[in-house]
């Protein structure tokens, strides 16, 4: 008799009870146990169940985003702003996992949904807030053992991890100079020879990383060793990266790296080295301790160490040839005298990792005569024609903006304009005009959501207020001029002859 009963009752519309199926998958693993169809289909027999409209327009999906990041889960900020806007009546979910593994944004989310009179259904749990009133306790539980999983799994799997190291396993990518036989690693020489040849080069020959990239080239031209596993050619960062790696003396470190939330996203930051757990004697030995010791003697590193000069153009300056970015390299030369003058030359980067392998020495620019060149440019582009002095990305996202709002307004005129036809004039079908309002309803619904995602896109960051300020301030060159370049240009193209290229971040 109950069933018979439930299926006499009037279908609720979808139109007259708005609702948003929520469904996140983050990861592989994930989609083995909670896959989106999987959400979907436990979602969809629940609104079936209880007499609601099903349409596929309510499913709001995060795909591929972490639980622990709300900032990132763009689905669900539209949720809570269709909240907000009172558009939403009620919000489905397969589990408090699927709304957040962070406790403080499970409860965050529900008290926004709640606040706005949307009724909140976690169907894993029995959870419908419907029934449960202000009785959060269930809720409140639920999604500690939800926010809780992602701590224990990570536990679990540094324990794992903690135990393969302690019983001399490899677990992740298996570094140059090695290879795995069953669980452990084992020496390739080829590769080890070109570690050995490395270190050789910068304890006892004297040579220097940028140096040593060069000889590797070479050698690698002739066939007489082999290349790196990322690259066919060696490169600054991989040479450094090596001499800094202890697993070449047969020592491990675990422990090394953690990740924390702030500001409701997720960072990875470097221990402290009091967490560190080190593993000596952990896997053959490609070089001696005190061979890596050496290259890592603190008093020689300082010794070595060369300071980049200031480059207020930095992220600004792009390689005409290969497009890495430009930089400023120091040069000396000693007169005779013995006085020490100061050169700061443009180098590609790519040209600084690898040499010619990589790309072309650039014809010589002194980076005060380029700096000076650029602030003599910028100041006669000034002068050339009116400036709006408005931000030209926040002149394009409002241009979009009044786009989109024309579009929707469009379509409301359309609407309206529809039901003039089939009301008044009789000139379509009563099925044509449910057909074609349903298209223009769920166009109007995309446009506003689409509305919604652009108005909360990041405007580019800039510590100056506005470009007229940034012109005023190129008056006083003496000053740091990084703020400004950073407002009025986009990027600067150098060429292999010394010509540039200007883009502006204004028309």
């Amino acid at each position: 008799m109950i069933f018979e009963e439930k299926d006499t009752q009037e279908l609720i519309k979808f139109d007259d009870y708005p609702y948003a199926v929520y469904v996140r998958v983050s990861t592989d693993k994930d989609e083995q146990i909670s896959s989106k169809e999987n959400q979907i289909d436990i979602c969809h027999h629940w609104i079936e169940q209880n007499n609601y409209e099903w349409k596929d327009e309510a499913i709001q999906l995060d795909d591929g985003i972490s639980g622990t990041v709300l900032l990132d889960r763009k689905a669900m900020q539209l949720i809570l702003e269709k909240a907000k806007n009172h558009k939403l009546k009620m919000v489905i979910f397969k589990s408090v996992s699927r709304l957040a593994r962070d406790l403080k944004d499970a409860l965050e989310i529900r008290e926004v949904l709640l606040a706005h009179g949307v009724r909140v259904v976690t169907l894993e749990e029995g959870y419908d807030s419907l029934t449960e009133g202000k009785n959060s306790w269930k809720f409140e539980m639920f999604s500690m053992f939800a926010a809780q999983y992602p701590q224990t799994v990570s536990v679990a799997a540094s324990a794992s991890l903690a135990a393969k190291a302690r019983r001399g396993e490899h677990s992740g990518r298996i570094p140059f100079g090695f290879k795995k036989e069953g669980k452990h690693l084992v020496i390739d020489e080829e590769e080890a020879d070109v570690i050995r040849l490395i270190f050789s080069l910068y304890n006892h020959h004297g040579y220097g990383h940028k140096r040593i990239v060069y000889k590797l080239n070479e050698e690698l031209s002739l066939g007489n060793i082999v290349k790196p596993q990322i690259s066919d050619k060696w490169q600054l960062t991989t040479v450094q990266r090596i001499l800094k790696n202890p697993i070449y003396c047969g020592i491990f470190v675990a422990n090394r790296y953690t990740t924390v939330k702030s500001g409701g996203r997720k960072k990875f930051m470097r221990n402290p080295k009091e967490k560190w757990t080190i593993y000596k004697e952990w896997c053959p030995k490609i070089i001696s301790e005190e061979e890596f010791e050496k290259a890592n003697n603190r008093k020689r590193r300082l010794a070595k160490r060369s300071f980049s000069p200031r480059n207020e153009l930095r992220g600004k300056m792009v390689c005409g040839e290969c497009g890495s970015k430009m930089v400023v390299l120091p040069s000396y030369k000693y007169k005779q005298n013995g006085e020490k003058s100061e050169f700061n030359y443009l180098k590609c980067s790519a040209y600084r990792r690898g040499g010619k392998d990589l790309c072309i020495n650039h014809a010589p620019i002194q980076y005060k005569d380029f700096r000076a060149m650029v602030i003599k440019k910028l100041n006669a582009k000034g002068k050339t024609f009116k400036l709006n002095f408005k931000n030209d990305f926040g002149e394009r996202k409002k241009k979009k903006i009044k786009q989109m709002t024309y579009e929707i307004q469009n379509a409301e005129e359309k609407k309206k304009r529809l039901i003039e036809l089939y009301l008044e004039d009789a000139l379509i079908s009563k099925e044509e005009f449910q057909s074609k309002r349903k298209e223009l309803e769920g166009e109007i619904e995309k446009l506003n959501d689409d509305l919604f995602l652009l108005e909360r896109e990041e405007e580019k960051s800039i510590d100056i207020s506005n470009i007229q300020n940034a012109f005023e301030q190129l008056k006083n060159t003496e000053q740091d001029l990084y703020n400004v370049f950073t407002v009025l240009i986009d990027k600067l193209v150098i060429h292999r002859d010394g010509t540039v290229d200007f883009f502006y971040n204004f028309k």
